[in-house]
């Protein structure tokens, strides 16, 4: 599946185009991980937890965001737009990743 943040694919030109398409995840943090972090933003250090929790749920957005461009057919997907945001749930913490794109056949 050949993805580019762009309206097309370099080298190929686009023969259809099957839609938009678009994926959500969300996750909460491993109690205890968003405390320990907290101190370490304090200090002034990198999270190491919230930076894997948030590639993970990037990695996952985009798997299923590809999942979903070949269910309607298309093998490339273009204008892709992944963006990632603090949400609270019950008063949790938590991770949203959301990708978009147009689903294309090259």
């Amino acid at each position: 599946m050949h993805i580019s943040t762009t309206p097309y694919i370099n080298g190929h030109e686009i023969q259809s185009n099957k839609g938009c398409v678009f994926s959500q995840v969300v996750r909460g943090f491993a109690i205890g991980q968003g405390f320990f972090d907290g101190f370490r933003a304090i200090a002034g250090e990198r999270s190491s937890g919230h930076e894997e929790l948030i590639e993970q749920i990037r990695a996952e957005a985009l798997k299923e965001i590809k999942e979903e461009a070949a269910r309607v057919g298309a093998n490339a997907i273009v204008g892709l737009q992944v963006e990632i945001d603090p949400v609270s749930l019950r008063d949790r913490p938590m991770i949203l990743a959301k990708a978009s794109g147009t689903a294309v056949v090259i």
